[in-house]
């Protein structure tokens, strides 16, 4: 296994500790070690491009890892009632629905910038809430409120953006 894909994987493997620091109440913990597993991903790609160029699993495990750990973390904060839980379940749905369409697609459907931004913002969305519970005098729940309403409106807009270049490679396969 490469060094990339291992960091990747170690991205994934984390929500591990995440959750069950989430689940014991020490969110401080859990805060700093989700900030350690996002920021492989700022790590993986650039390393993997000056050692040659992304690999086919590293390809896949990337946008696998980043689900894992956003979905495994709000969902741990929202059993916690940090998160709301409609926009966990709304966030988990098109997470699932965008992995079925690119397996099923007969061309690849990658990232758009839209779907990268979501996920940008669903890392901060979970973040904030972490920042929250670890700190509640700071005042920060109204922020990570929002953060994460909007991280679930960009996730429902680049799903429904997903389902439509997914209708239009199948109708137009190359």
């Amino acid at each position: 296994m490469t060094l990339p894909n291992a960091l990747t994987s170690a991205r994934a493997l984390l929500v591990i500790p995440v959750i069950g620091l989430i689940a014991i109440g020490d969110f401080s913990a859990a805060l700093l070690v989700f900030l350690a597993a996002a920021a492989t991903d700022a790590i993986d790609g650039p390393l993997a491009r000056r050692r040659g160029g992304p690999t086919p699993l590293g390809a896949a495990l990337d946008p696998l890892a980043d689900k894992v750990l956003v979905v495994g973390t709000l969902a741990a904060l929202a059993l916690r009632g940090i998160a709301p839980t409609w926009a966990v379940v709304l966030i988990l749905a098109r997470e699932l629905v965008a992995v079925d369409l690119r397996a099923r697609s007969p061309q690849i459907l990658g990232a758009g910038l839209d779907g990268k931004v979501k996920t940008v913002l669903q890392v901060a969305a979970s973040l904030a809430l972490l920042a929250s519970a670890a700190w509640p005098p700071a005042g920060l729940a109204p922020a990570a409120g929002a953060l994460i309403a909007g991280a679930a409106a960009l996730t429902l807009l680049s799903g429904v953006r997903l389902l439509l270049r997914a209708r239009q490679t199948t109708a137009h396969p190359a």
